[in-house]
């Protein structure tokens, strides 16, 4: 503490004069509406350059685990495009079935029953409405609607979502949606009480739609109930409305699924292109 009044005293002249003009330039500042708003304009340049590099700083620290994840990432990307390459046997052509499109995470909601999540890039990139989204861990959701720049993804915490999937073990086929309760597990339905479903079985994409390949991540089986049983605890509970639903569900199982994806915690995706959905959807239009 004494070398610091020691320096101030030395320097004391200095001291002054940076006071003195601090002082006068507030006393402008205050004084002039236009020195004011140029002052404000300078200070706010300084705090985002002064924020910029802090985060900068940050960034650089967590270089190693964003580098790891970047390696998953492009390995989970790499299979993936090799699982859909197929070979025609006619002039041994590649007939890629999809091509993927990288993209960012800028807005993710996690707390209503209509989840989105809003990425950095739209129909400047050639991204269009029923897109499906994954990222290294399985699948994040289904495009929405679309701008210039942006896209808007209806993320698998959304009750309105319907994605064909499949048991990988047994290859039955069912439709997964979100209930709306936790954001850890979504409910798969439409699979009969005849099948030998386990937990810790792999759900995966069923691949009947062209929005996702087949295979694709999911998550696994944490519980399997029949709907005759959830059925009874609600006609004990005398919850009417529900009824009519479990009773068209009758002789199928209710499946929980716990996501291999932590959807708080998405920030890179890839978007999924479909070579020959066009064609798909015209012959399932025209029956």
């Amino acid at each position: 503490m004494q070398q610091v009044i020691d320096f101030i005293i030395r320097k004391k002249d200095v001291v002054i004069y940076i006071v003195l003009l601090l002082f006068s330039l507030t006393m402008i500042i205050n004084s002039n509406y236009f020195h004011k708003s140029k002052t404000l304009i300078i200070f706010n340049n300084i705090t985002n350059y002064t924020f910029e590099k802090f985060t900068f700083i940050n960034e650089y620290f967590e270089l190693k685990k964003l580098n790891s994840d970047l390696i998953n990432e492009n390995l989970f990307l790499k299979s993936e495009i090799e699982k859909t390459v197929e070979y025609q046997n006619i002039d041994s052509l590649k007939t890629t079935k999809f091509k993927y499109k990288n993209a960012r995470i800028i807005s993710n909601s996690l707390s209503s029953f209509k989840n989105q999540i809003i990425i950095n890039k739209g129909s400047n990139e050639g991204l269009k409405k029923e897109m499906g989204v994954i990222n290294a861990n399985g699948v994040v959701g289904i495009i929405k609607r679309t701008s210039k720049n942006y896209s808007t993804i209806m993320s698998l915490l959304n009750t309105d979502i319907k994605i064909n999937a499949k048991a990988k073990r047994t290859n039955h086929f069912g439709t997964l949606e979100w209930n709306g309760d936790d954001i850890n597990f979504l409910s798969l339905n439409d699979i009969p009480e005849t099948a030998n479903i386990k937990v810790g079985d792999s759900i995966v994409t069923g691949g009947m739609s062209l929005i996702f390949p087949e295979g694709i991540n999911i998550g696994i089986v944490s519980k399997v109930n029949s709907y005759n049983l959830e059925k009874t605890k609600l006609n004990q509970a005398t919850k009417t409305n529900q009824n009519i639903k479990l009773k068209s569900r009758e002789n199928y199982l209710n499946i929980e699924v716990k996501l291999h994806s932590d959807m708080g915690k998405i920030n890179n995706v890839y978007i999924i292109e479909s070579m020959f959905i066009e064609e798909f959807n015209r012959i399932k239009e025209n029956g």
